[in-house]
């Protein structure tokens, strides 16, 4: 039985390892053909109206998503997960309206957005926040629930449909607002997965409604309770690395503004999709792990994911610093090459924004979200700051610098508020150890950029994929120890 247990564990992991690198290939690909087709003022318009959907979905949907991921094992269990979905559905589709209509009107009466109309500036709001916040909770309650393969299917679904439906609008007109509409387009067609999740609760009526005290409640008042400094947390986070979109305008150009975003997506994505894959992998034995735990048990199962979380991020963002560079050979269209200069801060950033970003999984572990709102609050204020005052002198490494200076902010504060939210302890050793690996790593890339003289994309392919059996050395060499502890909570949740 034990056996059969781990088979079925490492089976999970290849299924999310191949369904995630299959989602990073179409990301490559939505980079590459993105800034090949579309000019940096358009990319910068396109970056734009995605900043105010994202902004709209994170304030609402999005923090209610996650209080459901934390009850959604318990709620499944006790046989109410339909009845949350359900109330999930309708608040998706009223929030997506009225933000809709408020991006319509903000666009008719301060044109924030360049270059785009307000009618497809409220649309698009409209369709991403209904297509991304159904998207979301249903391929994260298909994880939760142990369906890895359809939650890689859907996973996939998103990005590959929603990549070759903007090449197919944009054929007969390349503008941003078509490429965006087949981007939102993938996720409406990815929500396919809310049924999947939604008939999986109808398979648990038959199971003990009783209202269990140690079952997370669904209440109006818990829920707002858990849900307005998400939402307020989001907002501050979007200031911070987002409103460089918009300041941007004011002191250089949106052409500006789309080499920026370019170039801080080549360390960005990738990042983020890491990060994810490790939490795909780890949270959902870290929500069994914490049901009915008081602050020491709460505190060792986070002490348990930064041992595994901290240390993993900061090795990849030091592959992400020496070879940056490849990445923007092999994925960025000719005219945003000029890029390079301001890849090594706006890696450094992601690796920061990465490692303070556990301050987060501690507050959905605690089940209180205050806890980010001060790290956050500093952020939005220096961020948007520092960006006007130093890129109206230098419009790209002023804003690479900008950035950089707000993340190191916010992370001199998620260290002593997590000490005090929960008896916390940070995994520094294991830290140290991270950053020392992180050297040959940094150096690997940086010395093969100068082997490489006159970089071609084949050199620059061939340079990643050394680079990467490096990182990936590594990080078998830390993760020996932690896999085990893995396996040994996931069991629990089998």
């Amino acid at each position: 039985m034990l056996v059969r247990e781990k088979t079925a564990l490492y089976l999970d992991l290849i299924v999310l390892i191949v369904g995630r690198g299959l989602q990073v290939i179409a990301g490559f690909f939505t980079i590459k053909i993105a800034t090949t087709i579309l000019s940096p003022a358009q990319l910068g318009s396109l970056n734009q109206v995605t900043s105010l959907a994202v902004l709209g979905t994170a304030a609402v949907p999005v923090p209610i998503s996650a209080y459901m991921g934390r009850g959604c094992l318990e709620w499944r269990d006790s046989g109410v997960l339909r009845d949350r979905l359900s109330s999930y559905f309708l608040l998706v589709m009223v929030v997506g309206l009225l933000l809709g209509l408020a991006a319509w009107v903000l666009q008719s009466q301060t044109f924030v957005v360049s270059g785009v109309t307000a009618a497809w500036v409220g649309g698009l709001v409209m369709l991403y926040t209904v297509g991304f916040s159904l998207h979301t909770m249903g391929s994260t309650g298909l994880n939760l629930i142990g369906n890895r393969a359809l939650y890689v299917f859907f996973g996939n679904v998103a990005v590959w449909g929603g990549l070759f439906m903007a090449v197919g609008f944009t054929q007969t007109e390349g503008s941003p607002e078509t490429w965006l509409l087949g981007i939102v387009c993938g996720f409406l067609l990815s929500s396919l997965g809310y049924l999947f999740l939604f008939w999986h609760g109808r398979a648990n009526l038959g199971v003990d409604r009783s209202e269990d005290k140690g079952v997370l409640p669904f209440d109006g008042w818990t829920v707002f309770m858990f849900v307005w400094p998400q939402a307020v947390t989001f907002a501050l986070w979007w200031v911070q690395s987002q409103s460089y979109r918009f300041i941007l305008t004011w002191v250089a150009d949106i052409a500006d503004v789309g080499l920026f975003a370019a170039g801080y997506m080549i360390c960005s994505v990738p990042m983020q999709t890491f990060e994810t894959l490790l939490n795909e992998y780890y949270n959902p034995a870290l929500f069994r792990s914490l049901k009915g735990q008081d602050k020491t048990g709460v505190a060792a199962a986070w002490n348990a994911y930064a041992a595994v979380y901290i240390p993993a991020v900061i090795l990849f963002g030091a592959f992400l610093v020496g070879n940056a560079s490849f990445l923007v050979k092999l994925l960025l269209g000719e005219q945003f090459q000029a890029v390079v200069p301001i890849l090594l801060w706006t890696a450094v950033t992601e690796t920061l924004r990465a490692v303070s970003s556990s301050l987060h999984q501690l507050g959905l572990a605690k089940v209180d979200m205050t806890v980010n709102i001060l790290p956050v609050s500093v952020g939005a204020v220096t961020a948007p700051t520092m960006v006007y005052f130093l890129a109206s002198h230098e419009p790209l490494m002023g804003t690479a610098m900008a950035l950089f200076i707000a993340g190191l902010g916010v992370l001199a504060l998620v260290i002593p508020i997590s000490h005090r939210a929960l008896p916390v302890i940070w995994p520094t050793r294991r830290i140290g150890a991270a950053l020392l690996c992180g050297v040959p790593l940094i150096l690997t890339g940086w010395g093969l950029t100068l082997f490489f003289a006159e970089l071609t994309a084949p050199q620059a392919g061939l340079a990643l994929l050394m680079s990467t059996i490096l990182l990936l050395f590594f990080l078998y060499a830390f993760s020996r120890e932690w896999l085990c502890k893995v396996k040994q909570l996931a069991v629990k949740t089998v």
